[in-house]
């Protein structure tokens, strides 16, 4: 079984606690000609009754009366909300920036994106352009999920959403040799998506905004982690498009391999810090995770000779967070509990 999430230190919660995130907003659009929230159960989803959850903005309140029934589209506007087919109340939202929030009949938020908020992510969005939208990507293969918001310059509601860019190319062993386990991501400011791979050499990464991404593949092969690998040149995508040809040749022959023993740096949590000890050797990199896969927190650090303590940032939200420190191909995890 695929088991690469790892990589992005939110596996745990994935196979062991959440195995999928649930998502009901879809698209957005502030246009002042049309300002509409489209939902959309997925991924997993054959029905889901909303009715009485309310949808919450800076500047409006409805209570809604959906069931989703085979992946079926909702869109609420003025005009549906007017007439009561989705609901009753008010649609307003901020052109400028706003957030929505949809909240259930026991004041729980199930679902919820802010925008303008940089990187893009999980509950987290671009700001929606004059005359288009915001739209959700939400890709799961039963092994792996990838959410992310990015500007849809043509809304489609009532519809599957599109105008996302992908990232497309392939992953191979010198020799031509097919991998066993592959996890590639694209990292920008406009989108955190990935893509595993399983004895496939060929991928495909969607869901991104325009912008320019960093391109990794981390490898495992016939029982042997090989690290990360990447791209040595950023990729820029626009909107609607494909940028194929970014392809990895992962040497396989005379690369250093992960040890199975335990290696520096350590890393543990203590409260809202990380403790990390080092042999002082090489720079270290500790980045943080939330439970689907976005990068909330970063940190550049020198060598730590003996120990080191690292204080998480105070606006971190309590939750359950992944931490990994990485020197050269050496790397440690380890499970955040924020209170």
């Amino acid at each position: 079984m695929f088991r690469l999430l790892a990589f992005l230190l939110f596996a745990a919660a994935v196979v062991a606690a959440n195995p999928f995130v649930v998502t009901y907003l879809n698209e957005v659009s502030t246009d002042p000609s049309h300002q509409f929230v489209e939902l959309h159960a997925g991924p997993r989803h054959e029905l889901d009754d909303l009715s009485g959850w309310q949808m919450v903005t800076s500047m409006s309140t409805c209570t809604l009366s959906c069931v989703f029934q085979d992946s079926e589209f909702f869109v609420v506007d003025s005009a549906a909300l007017g007439v009561g087919q989705v609901g009753h109340g008010k649609l307003r939202l901020n052109p400028l920036g706003d957030s929505v929030s949809l909240v259930d009949t026991f004041s729980h938020i199930q679902d919820q994106v802010h925008f303008p908020r940089y990187p893009t992510g999980y509950k987290r969005a671009p700001l929606p352009p004059a005359t288009g939208g915001i739209a959700l990507w939400d890709y799961d293969d039963f092994e792996d999920q990838s959410v992310n918001w990015y500007i849809d310059s043509t809304p489609t509601p009532g519809r599957e959403n599109d105008d996302y860019s992908m990232i497309a190319g392939t992953v191979i062993g010198t020799g031509g040799v097919t991998l066993d386990e592959v996890y590639v991501a694209a990292d920008g400011q406009n989108g955190h998506c990935h893509r595993g791979l399983n004895q496939q050499s060929g991928y495909t990464i969607g869901g991104l905004g325009a912008g320019t991404y960093q391109v990794s593949a981390w490898v495992c092969h016939n029982g042997h982690e090989y690290g990360t690998f990447y791209y040595p040149d950023s990729v820029s995508v626009g909107y609607n498009g494909t940028v194929g040809g970014i392809d990895f040749a992962i040497p396989l022959a005379g690369v250093a391999e992960i040890p199975s023993v335990p290696v520096l740096p350590t890393l543990r949590a203590s409260g809202r810090s990380l403790l990390l000890s080092g042999d002082g050797t090489a720079p270290v990199n500790v980045q943080l995770y939330n439970q689907v896969g976005s990068r909330v927190s970063e940190f550049h650090l020198g060598p730590i000779n003996g120990e080191k303590r690292v204080e998480l940032p105070a606006t971190l939200a309590p939750g359950i967070y992944f931490a990994t420190a990485q020197k050269g191909i050496s790397r440690s995890n380890v499970k955040v509990v924020l209170w």
